[in-house]
Protein backbone atom coordinates (compact mmCIF):
# COMPACT_ATOMS: atom_id res chain seq x y z
CA UNK A 1 0.00 0.00 0.00
CA UNK A 2 2.82 2.34 1.00
CA UNK A 3 5.07 1.42 -2.10
CA UNK A 4 1.38 2.61 -4.25
CA UNK A 5 1.25 5.87 -2.72
CA UNK A 6 4.84 6.52 -3.37
CA UNK A 7 4.81 5.69 -6.81
CA UNK A 8 2.08 7.86 -7.56
CA UNK A 9 3.56 10.74 -5.47
CA UNK A 10 6.41 9.84 -7.74
CA UNK A 11 4.29 10.05 -10.97
CA UNK A 12 2.97 13.12 -9.82
CA UNK A 13 5.88 15.05 -9.36
CA UNK A 14 7.89 13.51 -12.31
CA UNK A 15 4.29 15.31 -14.34
CA UNK A 16 4.74 18.42 -12.33
CA UNK A 17 8.52 18.83 -13.46
CA UNK A 18 7.90 17.86 -17.15
CA UNK A 19 5.09 20.54 -16.99
CA UNK A 20 7.48 22.90 -15.46
CA UNK A 21 10.73 22.08 -17.74
CA UNK A 22 8.20 22.26 -20.88
CA UNK A 23 6.76 25.50 -19.99
CA UNK A 24 10.61 26.58 -19.07
CA UNK A 25 11.60 25.67 -22.63
CA UNK A 26 8.79 27.11 -23.90
CA UNK A 27 9.87 30.83 -22.58
CA UNK A 28 13.10 29.99 -23.28
CA UNK A 29 13.45 28.61 -26.52
CA UNK A 30 10.25 29.46 -28.35
CA UNK A 31 9.51 33.28 -27.27
CA UNK A 32 12.68 33.79 -25.68
CA UNK A 33 13.81 36.45 -28.11
CA UNK A 34 10.23 38.33 -27.87
CA UNK A 35 10.38 38.21 -24.05
CA UNK A 36 13.95 39.65 -23.78
CA UNK A 37 13.14 42.10 -25.69
CA UNK A 38 9.96 42.99 -24.08
CA UNK A 39 12.54 42.73 -21.05
CA UNK A 40 14.75 45.44 -22.43
CA UNK A 41 12.59 47.30 -23.26
CA UNK A 42 10.70 47.97 -19.69
CA UNK A 43 14.29 49.04 -19.00
CA UNK A 44 15.18 51.17 -22.28
CA UNK A 45 12.89 53.59 -23.38
CA UNK A 46 13.15 55.97 -27.13
CA UNK A 47 11.94 59.37 -25.92
CA UNK A 48 11.51 61.78 -28.92
CA UNK A 49 13.45 64.94 -28.37
CA UNK A 50 11.11 67.87 -30.71
CA UNK A 51 13.18 69.77 -33.13
CA UNK A 52 13.11 73.77 -32.89
CA UNK A 53 11.27 75.17 -35.41
CA UNK A 54 12.92 77.49 -37.50
CA UNK A 55 13.63 81.04 -36.58
CA UNK A 56 12.22 83.93 -38.65
CA UNK A 57 13.48 87.11 -39.18
CA UNK A 58 13.03 90.55 -40.68
CA UNK A 59 14.92 92.01 -43.58
CA UNK A 60 17.68 93.61 -41.08
CA UNK A 61 18.10 90.37 -39.24
CA UNK A 62 16.33 90.83 -36.32
CA UNK A 63 14.05 87.81 -34.68
CA UNK A 64 10.53 88.04 -34.93
CA UNK A 65 9.85 84.02 -34.18
CA UNK A 66 12.39 81.73 -32.35
CA UNK A 67 12.48 78.98 -29.93
CA UNK A 68 12.65 78.99 -26.11
CA UNK A 69 13.58 75.92 -23.82
CA UNK A 70 10.32 74.73 -21.70
CA UNK A 71 9.15 71.72 -19.65
CA UNK A 72 6.60 69.26 -20.85
CA UNK A 73 4.52 66.51 -19.16
CA UNK A 74 4.35 62.81 -21.03
CA UNK A 75 2.55 60.23 -20.55
CA UNK A 76 3.18 56.38 -21.14
CA UNK A 77 -0.43 55.04 -20.92
CA UNK A 78 0.49 51.31 -20.36
CA UNK A 79 2.45 52.60 -17.56
CA UNK A 80 -0.69 53.52 -15.43
CA UNK A 81 -3.34 50.92 -14.36
CA UNK A 82 -6.86 50.67 -14.86
CA UNK A 83 -7.48 51.38 -11.25
CA UNK A 84 -5.16 54.22 -10.84
CA UNK A 85 -6.72 56.55 -13.84
CA UNK A 86 -9.09 58.83 -11.87
CA UNK A 87 -6.45 59.48 -9.21
CA UNK A 88 -4.13 60.61 -12.29
CA UNK A 89 -6.82 62.50 -13.18
CA UNK A 90 -7.33 64.39 -10.19
CA UNK A 91 -3.77 64.87 -9.64
CA UNK A 92 -3.20 66.20 -13.13
CA UNK A 93 -6.02 69.01 -12.24
CA UNK A 94 -5.25 69.90 -9.05
CA UNK A 95 -1.17 70.44 -10.67
CA UNK A 96 -2.57 72.86 -13.14
CA UNK A 97 -1.92 70.68 -16.47
CA UNK A 98 -5.84 70.33 -17.13
CA UNK A 99 -8.15 72.96 -16.24
CA UNK A 100 -10.82 70.72 -15.44
CA UNK A 101 -11.75 66.75 -15.04
CA UNK A 102 -13.89 66.71 -17.82
CA UNK A 103 -11.33 68.25 -20.05
CA UNK A 104 -8.57 66.03 -18.61
CA UNK A 105 -10.49 62.86 -19.20
CA UNK A 106 -10.98 63.90 -22.82
CA UNK A 107 -7.60 64.03 -23.46
CA UNK A 108 -6.63 60.86 -21.76
CA UNK A 109 -9.25 59.01 -23.32
CA UNK A 110 -7.86 60.29 -27.03
CA UNK A 111 -4.36 59.20 -25.77
CA UNK A 112 -5.32 55.96 -24.43
CA UNK A 113 -6.89 55.29 -28.21
CA UNK A 114 -2.91 54.91 -29.42
CA UNK A 115 -0.23 52.46 -28.51
CA UNK A 116 0.31 52.30 -24.63
CA UNK A 117 3.73 52.33 -24.95
CA UNK A 118 4.21 55.43 -27.12
CA UNK A 119 5.15 58.73 -24.91
CA UNK A 120 2.43 61.56 -25.25
CA UNK A 121 2.59 65.06 -24.75
CA UNK A 122 0.01 66.15 -21.81
CA UNK A 123 1.14 69.66 -21.59
CA UNK A 124 4.12 72.33 -22.32
CA UNK A 125 5.29 75.28 -21.30
CA UNK A 126 4.77 74.27 -17.67
CA UNK A 127 5.57 76.89 -14.86
CA UNK A 128 8.09 76.43 -12.12
CA UNK A 129 5.74 75.37 -9.65
CA UNK A 130 3.84 73.06 -12.19
CA UNK A 131 7.35 71.43 -12.24
CA UNK A 132 8.28 71.50 -9.00
CA UNK A 133 5.01 69.44 -7.91
CA UNK A 134 5.54 66.82 -10.73
CA UNK A 135 8.72 66.11 -9.73
CA UNK A 136 7.50 66.37 -6.17
CA UNK A 137 4.35 64.05 -6.51
CA UNK A 138 6.15 61.68 -8.80
CA UNK A 139 5.70 58.43 -7.20
CA UNK A 140 1.93 59.39 -7.58
CA UNK A 141 1.40 60.69 -10.97
CA UNK A 142 2.35 56.74 -12.90
CA UNK A 143 3.35 57.17 -16.60
CA UNK A 144 3.99 60.93 -16.22
CA UNK A 145 7.49 61.97 -16.99
CA UNK A 146 9.03 65.73 -17.77
CA UNK A 147 11.06 66.40 -20.71
CA UNK A 148 13.02 69.89 -21.79
CA UNK A 149 11.61 70.84 -24.91
CA UNK A 150 11.54 73.70 -27.76
CA UNK A 151 8.33 76.09 -27.53
CA UNK A 152 7.61 79.30 -29.96
CA UNK A 153 8.65 82.27 -28.74
CA UNK A 154 7.89 85.66 -30.27
CA UNK A 155 10.02 88.47 -28.70
CA UNK A 156 7.53 91.27 -30.42
CA UNK A 157 4.99 89.76 -28.57
CA UNK A 158 2.21 90.64 -31.02
CA UNK A 159 4.09 92.22 -33.67
CA UNK A 160 3.46 91.04 -37.13
CA UNK A 161 1.26 88.35 -36.21
CA UNK A 162 -1.15 88.31 -39.03
CA UNK A 163 1.75 87.66 -41.50
CA UNK A 164 3.62 85.43 -39.06
CA UNK A 165 0.55 83.52 -37.59
CA UNK A 166 0.91 81.20 -35.00
CA UNK A 167 1.44 77.37 -33.85
CA UNK A 168 -0.78 74.85 -32.09
CA UNK A 169 -1.10 71.17 -31.31
CA UNK A 170 -2.05 69.12 -34.73
CA UNK A 171 -5.99 68.42 -34.21
CA UNK A 172 -7.75 64.98 -35.23
CA UNK A 173 -7.98 65.74 -38.91
CA UNK A 174 -4.70 66.97 -39.90
CA UNK A 175 -3.35 64.10 -37.86
CA UNK A 176 -5.34 62.00 -40.04
CA UNK A 177 -4.29 63.63 -43.02
CA UNK A 178 -0.44 64.01 -42.06
CA UNK A 179 0.52 61.01 -40.13
CA UNK A 180 2.67 59.43 -42.93
CA UNK A 181 4.60 62.48 -42.95
CA UNK A 182 5.80 61.61 -39.27
CA UNK A 183 3.26 63.80 -37.55
CA UNK A 184 2.22 62.46 -33.86
CA UNK A 185 -0.06 63.22 -31.41
CA UNK A 186 0.51 66.21 -29.33
CA UNK A 187 2.64 67.37 -32.17
CA UNK A 188 2.24 71.44 -32.68
CA UNK A 189 1.92 72.54 -36.37
CA UNK A 190 1.82 75.80 -38.10
CA UNK A 191 -2.20 76.89 -37.87
CA UNK A 192 -2.07 80.07 -39.87
CA UNK A 193 0.23 82.37 -42.10
CA UNK A 194 3.56 82.06 -42.30
CA UNK A 195 3.78 79.19 -39.95
CA UNK A 196 1.25 77.27 -41.92
CA UNK A 197 2.86 78.54 -45.46
CA UNK A 198 6.44 77.02 -44.76
CA UNK A 199 4.95 74.38 -42.03
CA UNK A 200 7.62 72.31 -44.15
CA UNK A 201 10.37 74.30 -43.70
CA UNK A 202 10.19 75.39 -40.37
CA UNK A 203 9.10 72.24 -39.09
CA UNK A 204 12.63 70.45 -38.72
CA UNK A 205 13.59 66.94 -37.76
CA UNK A 206 12.64 65.17 -34.43
CA UNK A 207 15.99 63.38 -32.71
CA UNK A 208 15.11 60.57 -30.27
CA UNK A 209 17.02 59.89 -27.38
CA UNK A 210 16.84 55.91 -25.60
CA UNK A 211 17.13 55.97 -21.64
CA UNK A 212 17.26 53.57 -19.12
CA UNK A 213 14.38 53.52 -16.47
CA UNK A 214 13.74 51.99 -13.53
CA UNK A 215 10.80 50.14 -12.32
CA UNK A 216 8.91 53.35 -11.54
CA UNK A 217 9.82 54.72 -14.95
CA UNK A 218 12.09 57.17 -13.57
CA UNK A 219 15.02 57.71 -16.06
CA UNK A 220 18.20 57.03 -14.90
CA UNK A 221 20.60 57.51 -17.27
CA UNK A 222 20.76 58.65 -21.55
CA UNK A 223 21.99 55.42 -23.58
CA UNK A 224 22.03 57.09 -26.53
CA UNK A 225 21.03 59.94 -28.72
CA UNK A 226 19.92 61.10 -32.34
CA UNK A 227 19.72 64.73 -31.91
CA UNK A 228 16.56 66.55 -33.77
CA UNK A 229 17.57 68.83 -36.44
CA UNK A 230 16.12 72.73 -36.50
CA UNK A 231 13.86 74.11 -38.81
CA UNK A 232 14.92 76.48 -42.10
CA UNK A 233 15.68 80.44 -41.80
CA UNK A 234 12.83 81.62 -43.30
CA UNK A 235 13.62 85.77 -43.87
CA UNK A 236 10.94 87.95 -44.33
CA UNK A 237 10.84 91.43 -46.64
CA UNK A 238 9.54 93.43 -43.81
CA UNK A 239 11.31 95.91 -41.62
CA UNK A 240 10.68 95.61 -37.98
CA UNK A 241 10.82 99.51 -37.46
CA UNK A 242 8.56 100.17 -39.74
CA UNK A 243 6.00 97.25 -38.70
CA UNK A 244 5.92 98.53 -35.27
CA UNK A 245 5.29 101.91 -36.20
CA UNK A 246 2.39 100.70 -38.22
CA UNK A 247 1.11 98.42 -35.06
CA UNK A 248 1.33 101.73 -32.82
CA UNK A 249 -0.32 103.93 -34.96
CA UNK A 250 -2.67 101.96 -35.56
CA UNK A 251 -3.55 100.63 -31.73
CA UNK A 252 -6.78 101.65 -30.28
CA UNK A 253 -8.48 101.11 -33.58
CA UNK A 254 -9.54 98.41 -36.33
CA UNK A 255 -7.75 98.53 -39.84
CA UNK A 256 -4.67 97.76 -41.72
CA UNK A 257 -1.57 99.60 -42.92
CA UNK A 258 0.73 98.23 -45.72
CA UNK A 259 3.62 99.51 -46.95
CA UNK A 260 5.85 98.64 -50.01
CA UNK A 261 9.37 99.49 -51.75
CA UNK A 262 7.49 100.82 -54.97
CA UNK A 263 10.75 100.01 -57.04
CA UNK A 264 10.67 96.16 -55.91
CA UNK A 265 7.27 95.23 -54.48
CA UNK A 266 8.90 94.06 -51.30
CA UNK A 267 6.22 94.42 -48.42
CA UNK A 268 7.82 96.57 -45.50
CA UNK A 269 5.12 96.40 -43.24
CA UNK A 270 2.09 94.39 -42.93
CA UNK A 271 -0.14 95.32 -39.96
CA UNK A 272 -4.35 94.37 -38.69
CA UNK A 273 -5.66 95.90 -36.04
CA UNK A 274 -7.03 94.21 -33.74
CA UNK A 275 -4.23 91.54 -32.89
CA UNK A 276 -3.28 88.84 -30.88
CA UNK A 277 -1.20 87.16 -28.45
CA UNK A 278 0.05 84.01 -30.70
CA UNK A 279 1.72 82.07 -27.86
CA UNK A 280 -1.52 82.29 -26.05
CA UNK A 281 -3.01 80.29 -29.39
CA UNK A 282 -0.51 77.68 -28.73
CA UNK A 283 -2.22 76.95 -25.53
CA UNK A 284 -5.90 76.06 -24.19
CA UNK A 285 -8.23 79.55 -24.74
CA UNK A 286 -10.84 80.04 -22.09
CA UNK A 287 -14.33 80.46 -23.58
CA UNK A 288 -13.86 84.52 -23.18
CA UNK A 289 -10.80 84.75 -24.68
CA UNK A 290 -12.32 83.08 -27.68
CA UNK A 291 -15.54 84.99 -27.90
CA UNK A 292 -13.53 87.92 -28.17
CA UNK A 293 -11.78 86.75 -31.12
CA UNK A 294 -14.75 86.20 -33.03
CA UNK A 295 -16.27 89.02 -31.88
CA UNK A 296 -13.23 91.59 -32.94
CA UNK A 297 -12.20 89.14 -35.93
CA UNK A 298 -8.76 89.53 -34.37
CA UNK A 299 -7.46 86.73 -36.49
CA UNK A 300 -8.12 88.00 -39.97
CA UNK A 301 -5.97 89.87 -41.76
CA UNK A 302 -6.99 93.37 -42.70
CA UNK A 303 -3.97 94.34 -45.39
CA UNK A 304 -5.61 91.38 -47.83
CA UNK A 305 -9.53 91.71 -46.50
CA UNK A 306 -11.80 94.01 -49.46
CA UNK A 307 -13.52 97.35 -48.83
CA UNK A 308 -14.99 99.86 -50.73
CA UNK A 309 -11.86 102.43 -51.56
CA UNK A 310 -14.06 105.52 -51.30
CA UNK A 311 -11.71 108.65 -52.93
CA UNK A 312 -8.49 106.45 -53.73
CA UNK A 313 -9.88 104.95 -56.51
CA UNK A 314 -10.16 108.77 -57.90
CA UNK A 315 -6.57 108.12 -58.98
CA UNK A 316 -8.20 105.34 -61.67
CA UNK A 317 -10.23 107.89 -62.79
CA UNK A 318 -8.48 110.59 -63.46
CA UNK A 319 -6.28 108.17 -65.71
CA UNK A 320 -8.65 107.01 -67.28
CA UNK A 321 -9.91 110.53 -68.20
CA UNK A 322 -6.38 111.37 -69.01
CA UNK A 323 -5.32 108.25 -71.30
CA UNK A 324 -8.40 108.73 -73.09
CA UNK A 325 -8.18 112.24 -73.96
CA UNK A 326 -11.51 113.07 -72.20
CA UNK A 327 -9.30 115.39 -69.94
CA UNK A 328 -5.68 116.94 -70.01
CA UNK A 329 -3.74 119.07 -68.26
CA UNK A 330 -5.47 122.27 -68.76
CA UNK A 331 -9.19 120.65 -68.29
CA UNK A 332 -11.65 122.76 -66.05
CA UNK A 333 -14.40 121.36 -64.07
CA UNK A 334 -17.15 123.09 -62.38
CA UNK A 335 -19.04 121.98 -59.05
CA UNK A 336 -21.97 122.99 -57.98
CA UNK A 337 -22.22 121.20 -55.01
CA UNK A 338 -24.14 118.30 -56.92
CA UNK A 339 -24.09 116.50 -60.43
CA UNK A 340 -27.25 114.45 -61.76
CA UNK A 341 -28.77 114.65 -58.06
CA UNK A 342 -25.76 113.17 -56.38
CA UNK A 343 -24.23 115.34 -53.54
CA UNK A 344 -20.30 116.69 -54.12
CA UNK A 345 -18.80 116.21 -50.08
CA UNK A 346 -18.75 119.87 -50.06
CA UNK A 347 -22.34 120.78 -50.59
CA UNK A 348 -21.64 124.34 -51.52
CA UNK A 349 -19.60 123.11 -54.78
CA UNK A 350 -15.96 123.61 -55.33
CA UNK A 351 -16.73 126.21 -58.10
CA UNK A 352 -14.14 125.74 -61.26
CA UNK A 353 -11.14 123.78 -60.90
CA UNK A 354 -8.72 122.34 -62.99
CA UNK A 355 -7.80 118.61 -62.33
CA UNK A 356 -4.96 119.17 -59.87
CA UNK A 357 -7.27 121.23 -58.01
CA UNK A 358 -9.59 118.15 -58.48
CA UNK A 359 -7.25 115.53 -57.06
CA UNK A 360 -6.37 117.82 -54.29
CA UNK A 361 -9.64 118.44 -52.83
CA UNK A 362 -11.10 115.45 -54.29
CA UNK A 363 -14.39 116.67 -55.99
CA UNK A 364 -16.87 114.45 -56.77
CA UNK A 365 -18.75 116.19 -59.10
CA UNK A 366 -15.38 116.50 -61.36
CA UNK A 367 -15.13 112.98 -61.18
CA UNK A 368 -18.26 112.06 -61.81
CA UNK A 369 -17.69 114.40 -65.03
CA UNK A 370 -14.84 112.64 -65.90
CA UNK A 371 -16.20 108.85 -65.52
CA UNK A 372 -19.06 109.64 -67.16
CA UNK A 373 -17.10 110.66 -70.37
CA UNK A 374 -15.11 107.92 -70.38
CA UNK A 375 -17.71 105.63 -69.60
CA UNK A 376 -17.71 102.26 -67.49
CA UNK A 377 -15.82 100.11 -69.59
CA UNK A 378 -12.91 102.07 -69.78
CA UNK A 379 -13.13 103.33 -66.43
CA UNK A 380 -13.16 99.26 -65.74
CA UNK A 381 -10.29 98.85 -68.19
CA UNK A 382 -7.84 101.06 -66.31
CA UNK A 383 -9.04 99.37 -62.92
CA UNK A 384 -7.95 96.61 -64.01
CA UNK A 385 -4.43 97.90 -65.61
CA UNK A 386 -3.68 98.81 -62.12
CA UNK A 387 -4.01 95.28 -61.01
CA UNK A 388 -7.85 95.59 -59.10
CA UNK A 389 -10.43 93.18 -59.14
CA UNK A 390 -7.50 90.28 -59.23
CA UNK A 391 -5.04 89.13 -56.59
CA UNK A 392 -1.97 91.03 -56.52
CA UNK A 393 0.71 87.54 -56.84
CA UNK A 394 1.24 87.30 -53.02
CA UNK A 395 1.30 83.28 -52.98
CA UNK A 396 2.41 82.89 -49.02
CA UNK A 397 -0.65 84.47 -47.98
CA UNK A 398 -4.79 84.24 -48.39
CA UNK A 399 -5.64 87.25 -50.23
CA UNK A 400 -8.85 88.82 -51.99
CA UNK A 401 -9.66 89.60 -55.54
CA UNK A 402 -11.90 92.84 -55.15
CA UNK A 403 -14.35 93.72 -57.24
CA UNK A 404 -14.10 95.96 -60.17
CA UNK A 405 -18.08 96.26 -61.23
CA UNK A 406 -18.92 97.12 -65.12
CA UNK A 407 -22.11 96.39 -67.21
CA UNK A 408 -21.26 92.67 -67.85
CA UNK A 409 -20.76 92.29 -64.71
CA UNK A 410 -24.00 93.52 -63.62
CA UNK A 411 -25.75 90.63 -66.71
CA UNK A 412 -24.29 87.98 -64.70
CA UNK A 413 -25.80 89.40 -61.28
CA UNK A 414 -29.24 89.95 -62.71
CA UNK A 415 -28.92 93.83 -62.25
CA UNK A 416 -29.13 96.49 -65.13
CA UNK A 417 -25.86 98.83 -65.34
CA UNK A 418 -27.36 102.63 -64.70
CA UNK A 419 -25.65 105.93 -65.42
CA UNK A 420 -25.40 106.36 -61.56
CA UNK A 421 -23.32 103.37 -61.08
CA UNK A 422 -21.07 105.00 -63.60
CA UNK A 423 -21.30 107.98 -61.70
CA UNK A 424 -20.47 106.13 -58.08
CA UNK A 425 -17.91 103.92 -59.25
CA UNK A 426 -15.77 107.25 -60.76
CA UNK A 427 -15.91 108.14 -57.17
CA UNK A 428 -15.12 104.91 -55.56
CA UNK A 429 -18.16 103.83 -54.69
CA UNK A 430 -20.93 101.79 -56.02
CA UNK A 431 -20.21 98.02 -55.70
CA UNK A 432 -16.20 98.71 -55.99
CA UNK A 433 -14.24 97.00 -53.24
CA UNK A 434 -10.51 96.80 -53.38
CA UNK A 435 -7.85 95.28 -50.70
CA UNK A 436 -5.10 97.58 -48.46
CA UNK A 437 -2.36 95.80 -50.11
CA UNK A 438 -4.04 96.51 -53.78
CA UNK A 439 -4.36 100.29 -52.96
CA UNK A 440 -0.59 99.91 -51.78
CA UNK A 441 0.58 98.62 -55.35
CA UNK A 442 -1.77 101.23 -56.95
CA UNK A 443 -0.25 103.76 -55.44
CA UNK A 444 3.24 102.20 -56.16
CA UNK A 445 2.80 102.37 -60.04
CA UNK A 446 2.39 106.22 -59.37
CA UNK A 447 5.16 106.47 -57.30
CA UNK A 448 7.66 104.26 -59.46
CA UNK A 449 6.93 106.03 -63.32
CA UNK A 450 3.85 103.44 -64.03
CA UNK A 451 4.93 99.71 -63.06
CA UNK A 452 2.77 97.03 -61.43
CA UNK A 453 4.54 95.42 -58.72
CA UNK A 454 4.33 91.62 -57.66
CA UNK A 455 4.33 91.95 -53.41
CA UNK A 456 7.12 89.69 -51.87
CA UNK A 457 6.95 89.03 -48.58
CA UNK A 458 9.54 86.01 -48.12
CA UNK A 459 13.08 86.81 -49.50
CA UNK A 460 14.69 83.57 -48.62
CA UNK A 461 13.80 79.95 -46.81
CA UNK A 462 17.15 77.98 -45.86
CA UNK A 463 19.33 78.72 -48.82
CA UNK A 464 16.61 79.40 -51.67
CA UNK A 465 16.41 83.04 -52.02
CA UNK A 466 12.69 84.14 -53.56
CA UNK A 467 13.08 86.16 -56.79
CA UNK A 468 11.87 89.54 -56.67
CA UNK A 469 9.09 89.81 -59.97
CA UNK A 470 10.09 92.44 -62.64
CA UNK A 471 7.46 95.38 -62.53
CA UNK A 472 5.05 95.08 -65.28
CA UNK A 473 4.26 98.55 -67.01
CA UNK A 474 0.85 99.26 -67.22
CA UNK A 475 1.45 101.89 -70.48
CA UNK A 476 0.62 105.30 -68.89
CA UNK A 477 2.02 108.23 -71.06
CA UNK A 478 4.57 110.41 -69.57
CA UNK A 479 1.76 113.04 -69.29
CA UNK A 480 -1.00 111.27 -67.51
CA UNK A 481 1.57 110.33 -64.76
CA UNK A 482 3.14 113.91 -64.55
CA UNK A 483 -0.70 114.94 -64.07
CA UNK A 484 -1.84 112.30 -61.26
CA UNK A 485 2.18 113.11 -59.47
CA UNK A 486 1.11 116.98 -59.18
CA UNK A 487 -2.34 116.35 -58.13
CA UNK A 488 -1.16 113.39 -55.19
CA UNK A 489 1.33 116.45 -54.05
CA UNK A 490 -0.91 119.09 -53.52
CA UNK A 491 -3.29 116.73 -51.02
CA UNK A 492 -0.64 117.34 -48.80
CA UNK A 493 -0.42 121.41 -49.92
CA UNK A 494 -2.27 124.34 -49.41
CA UNK A 495 -6.29 123.22 -49.73
CA UNK A 496 -5.23 120.08 -50.05
CA UNK A 497 -7.28 116.92 -48.00
CA UNK A 498 -4.55 115.80 -46.28
CA UNK A 499 -2.67 119.20 -45.78
CA UNK A 500 -1.60 118.70 -42.04
CA UNK A 501 0.87 116.55 -42.92
CA UNK A 502 4.63 117.02 -42.51
CA UNK A 503 6.24 118.70 -45.11
CA UNK A 504 9.82 118.13 -44.29
CA UNK A 505 9.09 114.29 -45.30
CA UNK A 506 7.62 115.23 -48.88
CA UNK A 507 4.64 113.13 -48.82
CA UNK A 508 2.36 112.82 -51.84
CA UNK A 509 -0.96 110.68 -51.61
CA UNK A 510 -4.71 110.67 -51.64
CA UNK A 511 -7.00 110.13 -49.04
CA UNK A 512 -10.24 108.62 -49.44
CA UNK A 513 -13.73 108.49 -47.46
CA UNK A 514 -15.81 105.23 -48.23
CA UNK A 515 -18.86 105.19 -47.53
CA UNK A 516 -20.47 101.29 -45.68
CA UNK A 517 -22.77 100.42 -43.43
CA UNK A 518 -21.97 102.04 -39.96
CA UNK A 519 -19.47 105.41 -40.10
CA UNK A 520 -17.28 106.05 -42.93
CA UNK A 521 -14.22 103.96 -43.61
CA UNK A 522 -10.89 106.26 -44.15
CA UNK A 523 -8.26 105.60 -46.56
CA UNK A 524 -5.27 107.06 -47.27
CA UNK A 525 -2.79 105.90 -49.94
CA UNK A 526 0.62 107.65 -50.70
CA UNK A 527 4.12 107.77 -51.50
CA UNK A 528 7.61 109.39 -50.07
CA UNK A 529 10.14 111.59 -51.01
CA UNK A 530 7.73 112.55 -53.60
CA UNK A 531 10.23 113.19 -56.03
CA UNK A 532 12.28 109.80 -55.50
CA UNK A 533 10.14 107.55 -53.66
CA UNK A 534 10.92 104.85 -51.74
CA UNK A 535 7.90 104.07 -50.05
CA UNK A 536 4.00 103.67 -50.97
CA UNK A 537 1.60 102.49 -48.16
CA UNK A 538 -2.33 102.26 -47.62
CA UNK A 539 -3.80 102.57 -44.52
CA UNK A 540 -7.25 102.07 -44.33
CA UNK A 541 -9.11 102.94 -40.64
CA UNK A 542 -12.48 101.05 -40.23
CA UNK A 543 -15.18 103.67 -39.49
CA UNK A 544 -12.14 106.11 -38.95
CA UNK A 545 -14.44 109.09 -40.72
CA UNK A 546 -12.37 111.41 -42.81
CA UNK A 547 -9.33 110.49 -44.76
CA UNK A 548 -6.98 113.39 -43.86
CA UNK A 549 -8.05 113.48 -40.21
CA UNK A 550 -7.87 109.42 -39.29
CA UNK A 551 -5.69 107.62 -41.84
CA UNK A 552 -3.05 110.03 -43.35
CA UNK A 553 -1.30 110.90 -39.74
CA UNK A 554 -1.06 107.02 -39.64
CA UNK A 555 0.92 106.52 -43.21
CA UNK A 556 2.74 110.18 -42.01
CA UNK A 557 3.95 107.78 -38.33
CA UNK A 558 4.87 105.26 -40.56
CA UNK A 559 7.00 107.18 -43.23
CA UNK A 560 8.98 109.44 -40.66
CA UNK A 561 9.68 106.11 -38.91
CA UNK A 562 11.51 104.91 -42.64
CA UNK A 563 13.45 108.40 -42.37
CA UNK A 564 15.18 107.92 -38.27
CA UNK A 565 18.45 106.38 -38.03
CA UNK A 566 16.86 103.47 -36.41
CA UNK A 567 14.66 102.66 -39.57
CA UNK A 568 17.53 103.51 -42.48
Amino acid sequence: MLARRLLLLRIVLLVAFLAFAGKLAYLQLLRGGELRHASVRNQLRWVRSPAPRGVILDRTGAVLATNTPAMAAWLVSGEVARDRWDALLARLVAIGIFPDLQTAAAALAEHRRLPSYLPLRLGSNLTMAQVTRVEEEGAFLPGIYLRAEPVRAYPGGALAVHALGYVREIDAEELAARRTDGYRQGDRIGKSGLEKTFEAALRGQDGREEVEVDARGSVLRSVRQVPPREGQTVVLTLHAVLQRAAESALAGRKGAVVALDPRTGDILALASAPSYDPTSMSGRLSPESWAWLQRSHALVNRGLERYPPGSVFKIVTAAAALETGKAHAGSYFYCPGAYHNIRCWKHAGHGTLGITAAIAQSCNVAFMHMAEDVGIASLAKMARRFGLGERTGLEVLPERRGLVPDAGWAKETGRRWQLGDTLQTGMGQSFLTITPLQGARLIAAIANGGKLVTPRLVQQVGDAVIPTAPPTPIGLQPGTLRGIARGLRAVTHGEGTARGLDPALRIAGKTGTAQNPGADHAWFIGYAPADAPTIAIAVLVEHGGHGGAAAAPIAEAVIRAQHTPAGE
